[in-house]
């Protein structure tokens, strides 16, 4: 149900992006998926990273490096064939009605991030750089966001657009975005795979549509 009573306003909303403004948990894990390179390669390091045997750093590097030589068009195109949440389009709308400023955060690919920061009209996005050259993939990445320190990425937030921890919510589906939804006055988890997540929670919704989260959100602009 809806929280009811006298809120702090919400001036800046930040999501995590696989798995939360999409339906796709990894965009990485998609890429390999489409160019057939997952069973047998890709899931060798996911799972040798899972079990402590290489560092996130290693993990990236062995990722990107599948991708060498390829056309930076040929992995845009597939990113952009990822569906989003249903209701996307009018969260977002229902934040920005309310003057709400919006961002990105994810240790996924920026690729990905910055052409829904064109499409939406985002103000912040940041994720993980692939190395491009003459318009091809190097095969190396500029790692900025590890998967479990979003918290810098939110204080940076916090100083770009000048506002407290308590006029921000951040949306997360994953252990992940644990740190970021510590962060902020209204941590929302939406389809948490982490009880821990969704423990810290002042909202927590499963659904298939984003517009799920608006009723919960009322309050706080009234």
């Amino acid at each position: 149900m809806p929280e009811t009573g006298k809120k702090t306003p919400i001036k800046l909303a930040l999501f995590d992006l696989d798995g939360t403004l999409t339906k796709e948990r990894s965009a990485w894990e998609y890429i390999h998926r489409r160019l057939g390179v997952w069973e047998g390669q890709a899931e060798k390091y996911q799972e040798a990273f899972l079990k402590g045997e290489i560092s996130y750093e290693k993990f990236c590097q062995l990722d990107a490096a599948i991708w060498k030589g390829m056309a930076v068009s040929q992995i845009e195109k597939i990113l952009q064939e990822i569906p989003l949440q249903d209701g996307v389009d009018d969260l977002l709308a229902y934040l920005r009605s309310k003057r709400v400023k919006l961002g990105i955060i994810s240790s996924g690919l920026s690729l990905l991030a910055n052409y829904l920061k064109k499409k939406y009209g985002i103000e912040y996005a940041v994720a993980n750089e692939l190395e491009i050259v003459a318009g091809h993939l190097t095969g190396g990445i500029k790692i900025h966001v590890y998967y479990d320190r979003k918290k810098e990425w939110v204080e940076e937030a916090m100083r770009n657009f000048l506002v407290r921890p308590e006029e921000i919510m951040a949306v997360g589906d994953s252990h992940g975005d644990i740190d970021m939804l510590r962060m902020v006055g209204l941590p929302i988890a939406f389809n948490s795979s982490s009880k821990t997540l969704a423990g810290i929670a002042r909202i927590s919704v499963e659904s298939a549509d984003l517009r799920d989260l608006i009723p919960h959100l009322k309050c706080f602009f009234e």
